[in-house]
């Protein structure tokens, strides 16, 4: 009798927990659509009189691949179904339980790129009130809706599930308590578990989550010869939190200055990449930042005459380089980005270094670059 008390408990107990933990998915809604995601777990739940028990819990839900930043997302009304065994029920029916009911309070753990940590989610689990047969398997069904949530920067979340606490109440015919009362109960997930729920990317209003390789054309405007020089290459853009990164490539120039107000000079411009860039997108905006030296190979008078340049011919240090769209950027679509620098100083072009430097480097230089989508193999 003993054995068919502990198994019947074990049996509505297991059943609660698979209905408590079923509302964990709530934490990633969205308008992308929905895949299906499984997952099982093992706890150990106290349980009066006999003590902690091990109990296995099976999940399944239908979670968003996609969340758009700033959307309010409501909370998925989740419905579960657990199936109690023969045995359990016998020994609900034996402690005198004709129906079974009760809710539970199920801890989740969101992780999504505003909080790293993780954002903890509780979501309150109702039980329906279940008849008990004297034999044979029964269900137990329940609903559970997580609270709305709203995201604030692209990049990939995840919702862990965690503990569980129930308060289950079994009833006897006549609708008095059973045996045991109401009581509570701690489930505590076995360690070394994979615990994930689900994975999911969070993308901007306009959808411009993950990876997308433009090629660029524009120009720089280099402020102490009032030179506009023509600029091409490309850019690799990779959104995803604080990860995200323009990779930005351009190739060599040629910028038509002049030396003492008179003296026409061509200067072979390379902008190389010195370490990589940063992006951001929020709120339908783009901002890189790219670190740039300016290379001069050559200097050349009347486009003919060396006068300077080389190959240690450079920027004395890294120009920051920060290029940012009007609103309403689309990553999917490309668009124009602008913006400025300031170039360092020259190094080691020559014994005309100095006038040279002059003519090219110095604050107040802009760029603009019109970014275009191109089919990456």
């Amino acid at each position: 009798m003993t054995r068919k008390r502990r198994t019947g408990r074990r049996g509505a107990l297991c059943a609660a927990v698979a209905v408590a933990a079923s509302g964990l998915v709530a934490g990633p809604a969205a308008a992308a659509p929905a895949a299906p995601a499984t997952l099982e777990l093992d706890y150990h739940c106290t349980f009066p009189l006999i003590g902690p028990q091990p109990v296995r819990v099976s999940l399944g839900a239908d979670v968003p691949e996609t969340v758009r930043v700033g959307e309010v997302m409501p909370g998925i009304a989740v419905e579960s179904t657990a199936t109690v065994g023969a045995a359990s029920a016998r020994a609900l029916a034996a402690l005198g339980t004709a129906t079974l009911e009760g809710g539970a309070r199920a801890d989740a753990n969101l992780t999504v790129p505003e909080m790293p940590g993780g954002l903890p989610v509780q979501v309150d689990v109702g039980l329906e009130r279940t008849d008990v047969p004297a034999s044979g398997e029964f269900t137990v069904r329940g609903s559970g809706t997580a609270p709305d949530l709203t995201f604030s920067r692209p990049g990939p979340g995840t919702v862990a599930v965690g503990n569980l606490v129930l308060t289950l109440t079994p009833r006897t015919a006549d609708g008095g308590p059973g045996g045991l009362g109401t009581f509570e109960s701690e489930c505590v997930q076995d360690p070394g578990q994979d615990n994930v729920l689900a994975s999911f990317e969070i993308v901007d209003a306009t959808g411009g989550g993950g990876d997308h390789a433009y090629a660029a054309e524009g120009s720089t405007l280099l402020a102490a010869a009032g030179a506009t020089v023509p600029l091409t290459g490309g850019m690799a853009l990779a959104l995803g939190g604080d990860g995200a990164r323009a990779d930005l490539a351009l190739d060599p120039a040629t910028a038509n200055v002049s030396l003492f107000g008179f003296l026409p000079v061509t200067a072979e411009l390379r902008l190389d990449d010195a370490g990589g860039g940063t992006a951001e997108f929020a709120d339908g905006v783009l901002t890189t930042t790219s670190e740039l030296t300016a290379a001069f190979p050559a200097f050349r008078a009347f486009g003919v005459v060396p006068i300077g340049g080389g190959a240690d011919c450079r920027t004395s240090e890294p120009a920051e380089l920060t290029l940012t769209s009007a609103p309403g950027f689309d990553p999917a679509a490309g668009g124009r980005l602008t913006g400025g620098y300031d170039l360092p100083p020259l190094a080691g072009c020559g014994v005309l270094t100095g006038l040279i430097g002059d003519a090219v480097t110095g604050p107040g230089n802009t760029a603009e670059l019109t970014v275009t989508p191109v089919s990456t193999p």
